[in-house]
């Protein structure tokens, strides 16, 4: 089990106590795992899932290749289905580019912007690639991958629409009633979704007909979900929180605000996006997060100007900003319900990784807002690599010395700083062959040593691609 959800006295192993166990007895749990009975699926149980409260979609999706690879062993099913969730997650990165190319491509609004984006978009797309937080939320067997691949292809729809892109209106219609199905905070968008629409109509570039379409389908597709939810819970989301507050007015929930520490929740929402190395809730040195919280705060700074210049298009900014304006006020709201059942100021960061892709375009074109000309070219290649080196930093020297029994954590809770000796004492084979612990029979130490040197190139590659890929940008 996790760190964080260790008992005293203890129940279960925890990754720490786990790697302290005799060889034996670790060989000995393996076999059992891969040996568990598939009857053990039909016996009852106490433990209720969080994942429970999620919408069906994902996982009705996620059936049918369940049920198809039922002969196999619990970590070969628990590895596709994870495979299955990055493919899906990986829609981000086709849509961080088609979304950055129009953002950035010259329109009627300013002669400015850039006539041929394309390379601007292939360095933005290498970014949302490279965001470690979103490989860690997407890898997982729960509905994030599909939400991040809906928001994206609905970010992109929203802009068509703004644009005036014929049949754009009833796709944001399919991709909002969709994502409704597949998680609670898509709540978010609607207002967003409607927001763009009256505006489209208003300017002609839709028609009536056309956004009355797109309002339909999303309801006719989700609506009886949340209706089902008021029946069932109480509440509209569904979410534990919201359901535990159902005897609470919105209005008395409210005038709590001003009891919440929103310095905390902010604080514990942004180093939860930026790296929260999966569900042990690892964390990094502290002037990290720092660094890119001065990213953040000079990029919005970035935006604020370019809103001004009206470069790019202000529209199109527009629709990016009320898209991700309206999913952080509902990440307020969610630390709110997190504070008044818990007590805890915080909210949970991953969730933005749902809109990676307007939050990645717009942070880019503000950072190349306020870039001098010389180097405004590599402002998205830069921040690619900074993502790149946090990756690699990440993932070789905390998530896997930790997950393999190098690190642990210190009484106070924080971890163990890396050190060489205990990586030389065990032996690179040892390492190797502990990264393939749990996992399918077939993963050995050759497998998981040629899978490193694949993920070390496919993080390096996409952060050199994204810094030569602007240079004939002006």
């Amino acid at each position: 089990m996790p760190w964080v959800l260790r008992l005293d006295p203890p129940v279960h192993e925890t990754y720490e106590s786990y790697w302290r166990l005799p060889v034996e007895e670790r060989r000995s749990r393996q076999h059992r795992l891969i040996a568990l009975p598939r009857s053990l699926a039909t016996q009852d149980s106490n433990f209720v899932p969080i994942e429970s409260q999620q919408p069906p979609l994902s996982y009705w999706l996620m059936a049918p290749l369940y049920l198809a690879l039922a002969n196999l062993t619990l970590p070969a099913r628990v590895l596709a289905l994870r495979l299955v969730n990055l493919l899906l997650a990986s829609v981000a990165v086709p849509a961080a580019w088609t979304a950055a190319r129009r953002v950035f491509t010259a329109n009627s609004e300013s002669t400015k912007a850039n006539p041929d984006a394309s390379g601007i978009a292939l360095a933005t797309a290498a970014v949302v690639a490279l965001m470690p937080e979103v490989m860690f939320d997407a890898a997982r067997v729960a509905n994030s991958g599909l939400s991040i691949a809906l928001y994206s292809v609905l970010a992109v729809c929203l802009l068509w629409v703004a644009d005036g892109k014929k049949g754009a209106a009833i796709g944001a219609g399919v991709a909002v009633g969709l994502g409704l199905l597949a998680k609670a905070f898509f709540l978010t968008a609607v207002p967003a979704f409607i927001l763009v629409l009256v505006w489209a109509v208003w300017k002609r570039r839709t028609g009536p007909r056309s956004a009355a379409s797109g309002l339909g389908l999303a309801a006719a597709i989700s609506a009886w979900w949340y209706v089902r939810n008021i029946a069932v819970t109480g509440s509209l989301s569904g979410v534990l929180q919201d359901a535990a507050l159902r005897h609470v007015p919105l209005g008395e929930r409210l005038r709590h605000a001003p009891d919440v520490n929103w310095p905390s929740a902010l604080d514990s929402t942004f180093f939860t996006f930026i790296w929260f190395g999966g569900w042990s809730f690892l964390q990094l040195r502290a002037w990290i997060y720092h660094f890119f919280a001065l990213v953040a705060l000079l990029a919005v700074l970035g935006l604020a100007v370019a809103w001004v210049r009206r470069v790019p298009a202000r529209r199109r900014l527009s629709v990016l900003v009320a898209l991700y304006s309206f999913f952080c006020v509902g990440l307020a709201y969610h630390a709110l319900m997190t504070f008044l059942t818990t007590g805890i100021s915080s909210s949970a960061g991953w969730y933005l990784c749902a809109v990676v892709v307007p939050g990645t375009v717009l942070a880019v074109a503000g950072l190349r807002t306020l870039a001098p000309a010389r180097i405004r070219p590599y402002v998205a290649g830069v921040l690619a690599s900074a993502f790149a080196l946090l990756d690699l930093y990440g993932m070789l020297f905390v998530a896997i010395p930790y997950y393999t029994g190098l690190l642990a954590h210190k009484p106070n809770g924080f971890l163990d700083a890396f050190h060489w000796t205990p990586l030389l004492q065990a032996g690179v084979a040892e390492e190797l062959r502990r990264i393939g612990t749990n996992k399918p029979v077939w993963v050995g130490a050759w497998e998981v040593a040629a899978m490193g040197c694949i993920y070390v190139a496919a993080t390096l590659a996409p952060a050199y691609i994204a810094l030569v890929a602007e240079r004939h940008q002006k």
